[in-house]
């Protein structure tokens, strides 16, 4: 008999259609948690640089678009740039976790973005942050695996980490479909989720 194992696919056209249906606050708490996902794997991109300060300071960007998803009502206007300023570029000297840097400072820029704008496609974005890092995770953490080779783009999605990041980001998208009273328990939930992937990741 035959087994036929199914694996999720990262879909960014029906992310966005159900971020479409959803207002400013839900979708700013979905862009938050892909940042906060990424929030330890950007720690580890700062403690290799020698600048472990970095970490902390992309986790109060992370931080305000929480609380303008819970209704604080703060100006964070003055945060995306800062987020985009600490998304790290080659000129900055090659680390293997640069590559971890950019999409968690990236995640965190289109976090307070989604806010500003209230456009799903920001949110959405941000979703792609934490895929493509899975993706970056995988390709570059396997010797044994060679993009050339029949198939390769297939082992990448059935990976254990990468399917981990799209059940995540499913889990995020129902969280805030049901519109809880508060975030405080996805906010737990991606926290953990990040420090355990920060572990896990290559």
């Amino acid at each position: 008999m035959v087994v036929l194992v199914s694996h999720r696919a990262y879909d960014e056209q029906s992310v966005l259609d159900r971020l479409a249906r959803l207002e400013r606050r839900s979708r700013t708490a979905f862009a938050a948690s892909c940042a906060q996902r990424l929030l330890p794997l950007f720690e580890r991109y700062a403690q290799s640089t020698g600048d472990p300060g970095l970490g902390a300071r992309l986790g109060n960007v992370v931080a305000a678009a929480w609380d303008v998803a819970s209704g604080s009502g703060a100006d964070v206007s003055a945060l995306q740039a800062e987020a985009e300023a600490m998304v790290p570029s080659h000129r900055d000297g090659w680390t293997f976790e640069m590559g971890y840097g950019q999409n968690a400072a990236a995640a965190a820029a289109y976090a307070i973005r989604t806010w500003l704008t209230d456009d799903a496609q920001e949110a959405a974005w941000a979703a792609r942050q934490v895929y493509e890092l899975a993706d970056y995770a995988v390709l570059h953490g396997s010797s044994e695996l060679d993009l050339n080779e029949p198939g390769a783009e297939s082992q990448i999605l059935a990976s254990e980490i990468v399917q981990g990041v799209l059940e995540a980001l499913a889990q995020s998208l129902d969280a805030v479909e049901a519109g809880p009273p508060t975030w405080d328990e996805l906010q737990e939930t991606a926290a953990a989720q990040g420090r355990a992937w920060a572990d896990a990741m290559p």
